[in-house]
Formats: C-alpha cells, structure tokens, sequence
C-alpha cells in the first residue's frame, strides 16, 4: 500500500467532510446537471479520444498508484544485483536462475531468462532496452490520458457556466428561476477545477514519478545481467549501480 496516495486520498474526504459539517460545503454544491455536463463532458471526450484500451490501462493504473510500488527503492536492488554477481562469479550464467523472482517487479528474472536464452551482452542489452522504452512509451500515454482529462474537465466546467449564464438571461423576469440556473452555472465550474486540480494533475503527476522510478530501477537490471554476462567484478558492478541511487 502506498501510504502517501492513501493519506491524500483520505485527506480529500476528511476536507470534504470538514466542508460539509461546518456548513461550508451545502446542498448548494450538489448539482446534477453540472456533474452530468463536467463528469459525462470529460468521460466522452476521453472515449473520442483515447482507445479502449489505453482508457483500461488508465483506470488499472490509478487503481495501482494507492499498492505498493515496487520500484520505490533502487537502494534495496543494488545489494540482491551484486549478491547474484557473486553467484554468476562462483557458478556461471546458470546462477541467474536463482533470480529473485519479485525483485523490480519481477524485471530481474525476467531479464535473467532473457540472457540465458541469447547469451550475447549486446543483444540482451539491445533486447533489455526496447522492451523498457516500449513500456515507457505505454505508461506516458497513459498519463497524457489522466493529464487530458485534467485539460478537458475546466473546459466542461465552463461549458456548464456559459449553459447557466443563458439559463439565466433567459429567466431574467422569473426570480424564482434564476437562483437553480446561477447554481447550474457556478457549480459546473466549481465540479471541473475540482476534478483537475484535486484529481487529474494530482494522480498524472504521481503516476509521471512512479514511472521514472521504474525506469531508474529497470536500466539497473539491465546494466546489472548483462555486467554479469560481461564478467563485471561485483565490486566493481556494486559501484556502477551506486550511481543510480
């Protein structure tokens, strides 16, 4: 469990809360137009513009930002790296088959496997490298979704203004009607800074750093096998992967 997306996560609701007994935060803000305009706006714009599957990839991703990250350290790879130096030193390429199987999310084994079946440094390293920069490349589009929707939502929720704005000039003569029209008009934008700003940029920015913690973790794996494939003196490979931290 990621313990600092938990707490924010909760210190959104305890606001809220905090809002909603103090009287700050009223019936008022509840609006069902506005949140059909801003949150249906934003989810149909995202549909026209994303696939299917990166929109999957999107939600699967901010459901994982509150686990675990398995790439928080890089400090705790370097000693499971250099210990299996030591292995392949004593015992050969075989030993990369004692991989750690959850070490870097499971890249350290999977890039192990991977020198065992080619057994050339320069092509386990060319092999390595492509799958990373795929997987980059995946992972940032996922985050240009988030970041999107954080774009589009304000948008929305302006759209929602300008619908209560006419609603308005439109009933000017009917008292009675201008206040749910004025309600319409100042909660849709109120419903899209919201989303932004305390949902969208918040989670693509998390999202962005996990990433480049993943990458950090995944060129120590690679730089790391294929040292090893290399004959590297752990020592000397310990030191190389200190730059990483």
């Amino acid at each position: 469990m990621d313990l600092a997306s938990v707490v924010g996560g909760l210190g959104v609701v305890a606001l809220f809360a905090i809002g909603v007994l103090t009287g700050e935060v009223s019936a008022v803000f509840l609006n069902a137009h506005g949140l059909v305009i801003v949150v249906g706006g934003t989810f149909v714009a995202m549909l026209i513009n994303t696939p299917a599957q990166y929109l999957k990839d999107s939600v699967m991703a901010c459901v994982n930002m509150f686990r675990h990250d398995d790439y928080g350290d890089p400090g705790e790879l370097v000693p499971i790296l250099v210990r299996l130096a030591e292995q392949v030193q004593q015992g050969g390429l075989q030993a990369l088959r004692a991989a750690d199987s959850k070490a870097a999310g499971g890249f350290l084994l999977a890039a192990s496997t991977t020198a065992l079946e080619y057994n050339n440094p320069d092509f386990v390293r060319k092999v390595l490298e492509t799958e990373v920069n795929n997987g980059v490349d995946r992972a940032n589009e996922v985050i240009n979704i988030i970041r999107t929707a954080g774009v589009v939502s304000p948008m929305f929720g302006l759209i929602g203004t300008l619908l209560g704005i006419i609603k308005v000039l439109q009933n000017i003569s009917k008292p009675e009607l201008v206040g749910p029209a004025m309600a319409v008009a100042i909660t849709s934008a109120f419903y899209g800074i919201i989303i932004a700003n305390v949902i969208a940029i918040p989670v693509a920015g998390k999202l962005r750093m996990r990433l480049w913690e993943e990458i950090k973790m995944k060129a120590m794996v690679v730089e790391g096998v294929v040292g090893m494939m290399q004959g590297v003196v752990p020592l000397v490979l310990e030191r190389r992967l200190m730059a990483y931290k």
